[in-house]
């Protein structure tokens, strides 16, 4: 009896150089967390730090999605290719990442740097760093799987990541 091949592969350079551009020409991503156990969707704005091995998120108060990553920080952020039409939908790409989330406190050093960090790939976000209820995120990866389209799915790891932010 032959043995069954695993269909999610390790990365290689194209799909490195693939995974480098979804991520930096991509500003809108899908957040999942745990609402009391359930799963909670939220679309929100990202923005990736320069290793890829962490990615920025800026939440109110008033959104779900926060209240619930502050009673567990276990999270998904998938990143992907917007649908224009022209070609089938699953041929898009797609990032998903497993996380945790870490809450960046103001008055702390790396908030201004990823405040900085932020802003500078979302300018017209300024508004909402003026406003007391919004805090930073970081939302870190332990794991993650790109789809490249059919029959290239990748296992990730913070490593190839990293690789990833280098290309």
């Amino acid at each position: 009896m032959s043995e069954k091949r695993d269909p999610v592969q390790a990365p290689d350079s194209r799909a490195l150089a693939e995974l480098a551009a979804l991520i930096r020409d991509h500003r809108q991503a899908v957040l999942a967390t745990l609402d009391n156990g359930m799963p909670y969707v939220a679309m929100l704005a990202y923005v990736p730090e320069p290793d890829f091995r962490s990615y920025l998120v800026h939440l109110s108060d008033l959104s779900a999605h926060k209240q619930d990553l502050r009673s567990d920080p276990r999270c998904a952020l998938m990143i992907f290719e917007p649908d224009d039409g022209r070609r089938e939908i699953l041929q898009h790409r797609r990032l998903s990442l497993v996380c945790r989330a870490e809450f960046v406190a103001k008055d702390m050093p790396d908030y201004d740097a990823g405040r900085e960090r932020y802003l500078a790939a979302l300018p017209m976000h300024r508004l909402m760093f003026g406003l007391a209820d919004f805090d930073v995120v970081r939302l870190v990866p332990y794991h993650g799987l790109l789809n490249a389209g059919f029959g290239r799915a990748y296992r990730l790891t913070p490593d190839d990541l990293l690789a990833a932010s280098r290309r």
